[in-house]
């Protein structure tokens, strides 16, 4: 009975033991995922408090990041892309991406962008997302180029040309201004419920633009008018001495199911393509370029 009692003992000291080392084995994997789970809610906490004194939106933050570009093209301030080494050229001309359907880019199809201007030249290198910014602006580029002069492998970028001259972007600003506060007497049509007010504005040149407006009904929260009330006119203008502009509508068009459908007028400027658009915040009374 005694050797019995001894041997029964030995078992039921080895079962404490080894049933200590399971409750502290998993006790301290417990204890390794807590901790983790801690360390990743607190990095989480301090990246949320980040977002939170940012208090911008992902489409707030591309709207800043488009401010403080449309400010450094406007500036003619230089953006490095890469570094080089080589003999530096400097190329200028407007900056267009290549699309596979257009004809005028089938010379480099095996490039993301080119320079459009007196010599072609094709803009190579090695992270080119930089230049989406920059497309179908009037640009300078350095870089070096290629022993075929084909293209050039780009180093830096900036606005050049009519993009910064300050003179003619004052006059934009006093053209898209004046039409934005006179929109409801250049307008055919009057608003249909409250008031228009301008959205986006098309140079063609400094004296032809599209002007789209809508009116301010579908701004307001507690109005249950659900039609799309856009308006677009293309305008005819003319600086005169007093400050003020002479201005002819020559085509008018309102929303249709999908589109704008021409009402009266001829659009003169149908096959342009290549146009400069500003939108209004009317919040604030200023203008964004957008393209």
């Amino acid at each position: 009975m005694n050797k019995s009692k001894y041997i029964w003992g030995v078992i039921v000291i080895i079962a404490l033991i080894f049933g200590g080392y399971l409750w502290y084995s998993s006790y301290s994997q417990k204890g390794n995922s807590i901790s983790d789970q801690s360390e990743k809610t607190s990095q989480d906490q301090n990246s949320g408090d980040s977002s939170d004194e940012e208090g911008l939106t992902a489409e707030e933050q591309t709207d800043l990041e488009d401010a403080d570009f449309n400010a450094m093209c406007e500036n003619g301030e230089w953006m490095k892309v890469a570094d080089l080494s080589g003999s530096v050229e400097t190329v200028s001309g407007k900056l267009r991406k290549v699309y596979p359907d257009d004809p005028e880019a089938k010379e480099f199809k095996d490039y993301f962008f080119y320079l459009e201007g007196n010599s072609k030249i094709a803009v190579s290198g090695q992270d080119l997302s930089k230049l989406d910014y920059f497309e179908d602006r009037e640009v300078e580029v350095q870089g070096v180029k290629e022993s075929n002069g084909k293209s050039i492998a780009i180093s830096e970028v900036r606005c050049a040309g009519k993009e910064t001259d300050k003179n003619l972007i004052s006059q934009r600003d006093k053209l898209m201004n004046y039409v934005a506060k006179n929109i409801s007497s250049i307008s055919p049509q009057k608003a249909p419920y409250q008031k228009w007010t301008v959205d986006i504005i098309d140079f063609v040149d400094e004296n032809n633009v599209y002007v789209e407006y809508y009116d301010t009904v579908e701004d307001d929260e507690n109005s249950d008018v659900d039609a799309d009330t856009g308006r677009q006119v293309l305008l005819e203008t003319a600086p005169k001495s007093d400050g003020t502009y002479d201005v002819k509508v020559l085509a008018y068009w309102e929303m249709g199911e999908d589109d704008y459908v021409l009402k009266t007028g001829t659009d003169k400027f149908e096959d342009v393509e290549d146009v400069n658009s500003y939108q209004y915040d009317s919040e604030d009374g200023t203008w964004e370029r957008i393209d």
